[in-house]
């Protein structure tokens, strides 16, 4: 089968679907992968058929670190340019996309994704990295944690079909551009078809999901085999007591000098060593010394098993690593999907309660620091929940469940 890939999103949310794309292809599936510009070297080196579209997601993420999201998952300031721009990488996608069986993707890919595969006759498969496509009164919404909990189902209802709003109706102009302009379709897409359930790339460990859901477990990249740590973290990390991890990968915010600062200062109050993770959002002028090592990026598969804790953002694959790796976390959220990440941590026991991005301080971060290091029973669960993770194989499960959907 000749399957695309459809994959919009920051390098996190990118890498499940590589990671993906590898197993389908090796079943056999002709696979090729349509993502963003910025990605294509990327995705080839590890032996992807890639294909570009016009765009960059590490300049839209550092733009979007200073607009408004108050609105929804589009910032206010982008979604002009959102219409735009789509209307180019639609045309790309259209061909890059001519002779697939089947289109697939996440909540980004699907924005496109859709509405080429109807212009070309082929099913879209959803293939999601969060409880979302489905409005279910079994979980939170993802996109609600302010829904009170003593409301129950009946809330998990009401918030999984705001959430289910809020991550498709800023993208109706879009569609409507598309369609019209572009694939030649009519205006309004058609209510969808039953067709195959959607596919979840998370661990039923982490988020107890209805059990006729199509959870796999997560979509792990396997290990870069030429990719080798710098000696000075390698020291760094060998020294003292164990350190912690602290990185917001592209939220950093408008003022990322700043957000080090804070970070550097927090590490001092609580008295711990820290690797700092720069990232896209390129926290600056935080000088390396006994206590800190500032480096850009590292493979979290291989960092966060070494370290004693990992402080992020809650994205919904940094989650994922650091359950993985059996340390516990402190999620600062920043906002979309991160708090309801941050929100299963606490409710697993595996970090302490989420510290929101406006209620960050030097002082918040280090209680924080402070409880997760001393706290046995967090780092057990959280020991545990690695195990747990590690044991599941969710590439393999998502490819048996694709190959039954395309038949002998």
């Amino acid at each position: 089968m000749q399957i695309c890939v459809v994959a919009v999103d920051t390098r996190g949310g990118v890498q499940p679907y590589a990671a993906l794309a590898l197993g389908l292809t090796r079943a056999g599936h002709a696979v090729r992968v349509v993502a963003p510009e910025d990605f294509t070297g990327w995705l080839t080196g590890m032996g992807l058929d890639a294909a570009p579209l016009t765009g960059r997601m590490d300049e839209a993420a550092r733009a979007a670190a200073e607009m408004d999201f108050s609105g929804g998952v589009v910032p206010r300031g982008m979604r002009a340019r959102l219409v735009e721009q789509s209307v180019v990488q639609a045309r790309e996608l259209l061909g890059h996309a001519e002779g697939s069986d089947v289109l697939m993707g996440g909540i980004g890919g699907a924005v496109l994704g859709q509405d080429v595969a109807e212009r070309l006759g082929v099913p879209f498969v959803h293939a999601h990295l969060h409880p979302v496509g489905l409005v279910s009164s079994a979980l939170p919404g993802v996109l609600t944690p302010w829904m009170p909990a003593w409301t129950g189902r009946a809330g998990n209802l009401v918030g999984s079909a705001i959430t289910e709003a809020a991550l498709t109706m800023p993208f109706r102009a879009v569609s409507r551009a598309v369609r019209t302009e572009v694939l030649g379709l009519p205006r309004r897409r058609p209510r969808p078809e039953l067709g195959s359930p959607p596919l979840y790339g998370f661990s039923r460990h982490l988020v107890s999901a209805p059990a006729d859901w199509n959870v796999t477990g997560y979509w792990f990249l396997p290990e870069d085999p030429g990719w080798t740590p710098p000696e000075e973290l390698e020291r760094f990390l060998a020294e003292g007591e164990p350190a912690v991890c602290i990185g917001f990968g592209s939220m950093v915010g408008a003022d990322p000098a700043a957000t080090a600062r804070l970070v550097t200062g927090a590490v001092r109050r609580a008295g711990v060593r820290a690797v700092l993770l720069t990232g896209w959002g390129g926290m600056q002028d935080v000088a390396d010394g006994d206590d800190v090592l500032v480096v850009d990026q590292v493979p979290h598969s291989w960092l966060f098993p070494r370290v004693a804790a990992v402080v992020h953002h809650g994205g919904a694959g940094t989650t994922a690593a650091a359950a993985r790796a059996g340390v516990p976390s402190v999620v600062v959220p920043h906002g979309v999907d991160q708090p309801f990440w941050g929100n299963r941590i606490a409710a697993l026991g595996v970090g302490p309660r989420p510290l929101p991005r406006s209620a960050l301080s030097e002082q918040s971060l280090a209680t924080a620091l402070q409880t997760t290091l001393t706290d046995r029973g967090m780092r057990e669960r959280a020991a545990a929940l690695g195990g747990r993770i590690t044991a599941e194989d969710g590439i393999a499960t998502a490819v048996e469940i694709v190959g039954r959907a395309s038949g002998p």
